[in-house]
């Protein structure tokens, strides 16, 4: 006979295995509604061709009936051999004025497109992009004295509203992914993970930190690796085995805006053979803030000690936004072009809907010129809702940019390369966790304490006609009846950018960690590479000290190496990954751990090189 406890597992198990199958269900169910959607996408485009062709025809119908008639009287006039006849003949075929070919346009379309209604409340729209243009300026040898750093300036807001993602209709039950695994790739990985991790190199050269966040970010192009955090640049030119560390104020004058703090960006752009990096500046008297973006080449950075740099100035009033306050860039690379973005506050007022996001348009030919620099911009308030988020990376033709309408609606942006217009569409997702995000470490710090980005939509690459969009996610099920996830974790959508339809929702996730800060990007095999924070649990002595990890999409490992040894209330605000160049088939990862420096601590960064192990054949015998 089973006993009670017995009976009770097998109910559990039971029980699971129907929501599991439930679940499969729903995520069939979901597919099916996938197709349906894009078969109609598909079916409202032939019907839009079909009444621009009936438009078309009924053109050409006009323009060949004026030729005609156009023709006889030609035909008419020569058989008369008169001109003065051309009068009576005028009166005859109605070309008793100058002929306008307007009138041969068929007059009023022959048919209008009317699109189905979407049923959904989803909406979509565009804008119009402006411009404007910089002048160039040169700098070497940082000749500069260097400026003390404040790490709480009057001139930036301390804080930032937080935008809180309500909760959407249901879309679905959220089925859950496979977990993901956390190793300590030590000094590499293990030879059955099928990874190389030729290069892993922390650098503990940074001064105490206090109250700012560690904001890394990097580059890789040749020997030479860049990497950068709040106040400072390290170089490298042995391929990142050593760096150097220089302090930003003085390699450029301080004469923009209030003065240098503290967000730093950097690319590598193969096409021109250029690093790209991008300064923020704090607000000056009168309130409006600026970026610095400078190109210098790999054997630039060499030869000068990463001292010799062409830099432009964009400022506040260069995008027409008064004395609001630019924050929280990112930059991505197209085919021919640099985008970045940044997000713009209104002090003023603790309103997330006066704020909203900027997205800029540079072309690197200019760039790599060194002359004026002409760029594109898009309007804040049309991007209030990816306010907090970044642009695509390795995005090709088009950049994209997204943001949250509610838990189970996107609102993904669109901007063509050739085109002055940019658009955007709402597209229906699960409903995923959207609550508080709290994760602490041993000292009981919650590392997502300082509240920004929260859900914003950091991670975002482009893959082939994919764009995989990455955000941190709350613990719980979201609404949608799923899976309760235990902690905090990163929510992935793959969406086919031909029809707008989703063609995956997955989550990096932990039983007993919590992950967050996405940031993606797609290698040349087309593999799609993460950098992330991970850490804590409920805090206390069972807890992990937040940390930094990379990885593959798809492998549900992420690796780490040399442990944090005390957990910050703020942890971000960034991590980076990057394709590596030359090695385009691998990725560059940067991070860090923070140190306690008892009574105070530090944020040691590192740079690591990683890519899938590619064997050699075999000799042919």
């Amino acid at each position: 006979m089973q006993s009670k406890n017995d009976r009770d597992n097998g109910v559990s198990n039971t029980a699971e295995r129907m929501l599991e199958e439930m679940s499969y269900q729903t995520d069939l169910l979901g597919r099916v509604l996938a197709e349906m959607k894009r078969a109609n996408c598909q079916l409202e485009q032939i019907s839009r061709q079909t009444c621009e062709s009936h438009n078309e025809l009924h053109r050409q119908t006009a323009l060949q009936r004026c030729l005609l008639k156009l023709q006889a009287y030609q035909v008419e006039v020569a058989r008369a051999g008169n001109p003065g006849l051309a009068q009576l003949l005028d009166c005859k075929y109605g070309f008793d004025r100058c002929l306008d070919l307007d009138d041969c346009q068929g007059g009023a379309q022959a048919c209008k497109h009317i699109p189905c209604p979407d049923g959904h409340g989803l909406a979509h729209g565009s804008g119009e992009s402006k411009t404007g243009k910089a002048p160039p300026r040169r700098t070497k040898d940082a000749p500069y004295p260097p400026v003390q750093r404040e790490d709480n300036p009057a001139r930036q807001p301390n804080s930032r509203p937080q935008r809180s993602v309500p909760t959407g209709p249901f879309r679905g039950i959220l089925r859950r992914s496979k977990g993901s695994d956390l190793r300590n790739a030590g000094s590499g990985a293990p030879s059955d993970a099928g990874l190389d991790f030729p290069v892993w190199t922390d650098d503990p050269s940074v001064a105490n930190a206090s109250t700012n966040a560690a904001d890394i970010s990097g580059a890789k192009g040749g020997t030479v690796v860049l990497l950068s955090g709040n106040w400072y640049i390290d170089y490298s030119t042995d391929s990142g085995a050593t760096f150097t560390t220089l302090n930003p104020t003085t390699v450029f004058p301080n004469n923009l805006a209030g003065g240098f703090c503290c967000d730093q960006v950097l690319q590598y752009a193969p096409q021109i053979d250029r690093f790209l990096w991008l300064l923020q500046y704090q607000s000056s008297s009168t309130g409006a803030n600026a970026y610095r973006l400078a190109m210098a080449s790999p054997q630039d950075v060499i030869n000068s000690n990463c001292t010799a740099w062409t830099y432009w100035d964009l400022t506040s009033a260069s995008f027409g936004i008064g004395t609001d306050w630019m924050d929280y860039p990112s930059m991505s690379l197209g085919e021919g072009e640099v985008y970045f973005s940044f997000d713009v506050l209104d002090t003023t007022t603790d309103n997330i809907a006066d704020n909203g996001l900027v997205v800029v348009r540079l072309s690197l030919a200019e760039i790599a010129a060194g002359g004026t620099i002409n760029f594109r911009f898009t309007s804040p308030p049309d991007s209030a809702t990816a306010w907090g988020s970044g642009v695509s990376q390795n995005t090709g033709n088009e950049v994209f940019w997204a943001g949250h309408v509610d838990n189970s609606t996107l609102r993904v942006f669109s901007w063509r390369n050739d085109s002055t217009t940019y658009f955007w569409r709402d597209v229906e997702v699960r409903n995923w966790p959207n609550g508080t995000l709290s994760s602490s470490g041993p000292n009981g710090n919650n590392w997502f304490g300082w509240g920004f980005p929260s859900n914003a939509v950091i991670g975002i690459t482009r893959r082939l006609n994919e764009l995989w969009l990455g955000w941190t996610a709350s613990n719980g099920d979201g609404g949608s009846g799923g899976f309760n996830f235990p902690y905090p974790h990163v929510q992935i959508v793959k969406l086919n950018i031909t029809g707008w339809t989703v063609i995956e929702q997955m989550q990096v996730w932990n039983p007993d960690l919590a992950f967050g800060y996405p940031s993606l990007a797609t290698n040349s095999d087309n593999e799609v590479g993460i950098a992330l924070g991970w850490g804590g649990s409920d805090g206390g002595a069972g807890s992990l000290n937040a940390n930094s990890a990379v990885g593959f999409m798809g492998d549900y490992v992420v690796w780490y190496r040399d442990g944090s040894t005390w957990t910050h209330t703020r942890w971000g605000d960034y991590v980076t990954i990057r394709q590596a160049a030359p090695e385009s088939r691998m990725f560059a990862g940067f991070g860090f751990v923070t140190i306690d420096t008892s009574p105070g601590h530090r944020f040691d960064p590192y740079y690591v090189l990683f890519g899938r192990e590619r064997k050699e054949p075999a000799p042919i015998k």
